[in-house]
C-alpha cells in the first residue's frame, strides 16, 4: 500500500481519517482495511479526542467496498473467512472506538463501502452521496457485520428489502429512513456540512463523550441492562470527579455570598 493512501490528521480534538484512493474510487484493499485498523486501535488511547470524522478523498466515492481484484485471488473457505475475519477486527476498532465516529460521505458508499459507513455512529453526506447495499448483485453477502448494523438502523423489514434489491438509495431517501443523520443543501461547502454537525459535540468535554459512547457500544453489543447500568455508573463516576465538572458547576451554582 502506498504510505498515503490513508491521511490522518488531529484538528481542534478531532481525529480526521481520509481514504485516499480516488483513482480506485477509494476501494478497500487488505492493507486500507488493515491501515484503518491500527489507526484507530492507536488513537483510541488518546484522551482528548471528542470525536473522529472517517471521509474518503475525492468527490465522487466514499468508499466503493472491497477491492475485486485483490480480493479475487482468495478462493478458498479458509481464506475467505480469515479476510472477513480480519476486515471485521477492523471495523471493530471503529464501532468501539471511545467517542463517536462520523463517516462523512463524500461521496456514494456501495458494497463494503456501506458496511463501513454504518459501522460508524453517524453518517453526514452531501446531497449527491448514494449508499447501496448491493453484495448480491455478485452473488455474495455482507461480511464485515454490516448486516447487522444496517437491521440496527432501519430495522429488519426495511434492512432486509434493501439487502434483497440492491437498491441504491437518494441521499434524501436515506435521511428520510434514518441511515443518514444529516445531509448538506446543494452547493453546500460539505467541509462546513460536516463541521456544523461537529458544532455542539465540540462544546463537550473528552471524558462526557466517553461515557456517552461506552453506554451505547454497551447497547450496539447487546448488553444486559444491568451491564448497562454499571458501564453508566462507571462512566458517571468519572466525569463528576473532573475537574471540568466542577468547573462547569460553578459557573451555574449560586455564588456564596455573606
Amino acid at each position: 500500500m502506498s504510505a498515503d493512501q490513508i491521511h490522518t490528521e488531529t484538528r481542534d480534538r478531532v481525529l480526521y481519517v481520509t481514504i485516499n484512493r480516488v483513482e480506485k474510487h477509494n476501494a478497500l484493499s487488505l492493507a486500507i482495511i488493515a491501515r484503518l485498523g491500527r489507526v484507530f486501535k492507536d488513537a483510541a488511547a488518546d484522551q482528548s479526542l471528542i470525536a473522529a470524522v472517517l471521509r474518503g478523498a475525492g468527490e465522487k466515492t466514499f468508499a466503493a467496498g472491497g477491492d475485486l481484484r485483490e480480493l479475487a485471488n482468495l478462493r478458498t473457505e479458509q481464506e475467505a473467512r480469515q479476510m472477513a475475519l480480519d476486515a471485521k477486527d477492523t471495523f471493530n476498532a471503529i464501532r468501539d472506538f471511545p467517542v463517536p465516529v462520523i463517516a462523512a460521505m463524500n461521496g456514494n458508499a456501495f458494497g463494503g463501502g456501506g458496511e463501513l459507513a454504518v459501522s460508524c455512529d453517524f453518517r453526514v453526506a452531501t446531497s449527491r452521496a448514494r449508499i447501496g447495499f448491493v453484495q448480491g448483485r455478485l452473488a455474495l453477502a455482507t461480511a464485515w457485520g454490516g448486516g447487522p448494523d444496517l437491521l440496527d438502523l432501519v430495522g429488519r423489514s426495511r434492512g432486509l428489502r434493501l439487502l434483497t434489491t440492491c437498491e441504491m438509495l437518494e441521499a434524501h431517501q436515506a435521511l428520510e429512513i434514518g441511515l443518514y443523520d444529516a445531509v448538506g443543501a446543494e452547493g453546500e461547502d460539505f467541509n462546513d456540512t460536516v463541521e456544523n454537525f461537529l458544532e455542539p459535540m465540540r462544546k463537550q468535554a473528552p471524558q462526557s463523550m466517553r461515557a456517552f459512547k461506552a453506554v451505547t457500544n454497551a447497547h450496539r453489543r447487546g448488553e444486559t441492562r444491568a451491564a448497562m447500568h454499571e458501564i453508566e455508573t462507571d462512566m458517571f463516576v468519572k466525569t463528576w470527579i473532573h475537574d471540568d465538572h466542577w468547573e462547569a458547576a460553578e459557573k451555574v451554582l449560586p455564588s456564596k455570598k455573606g
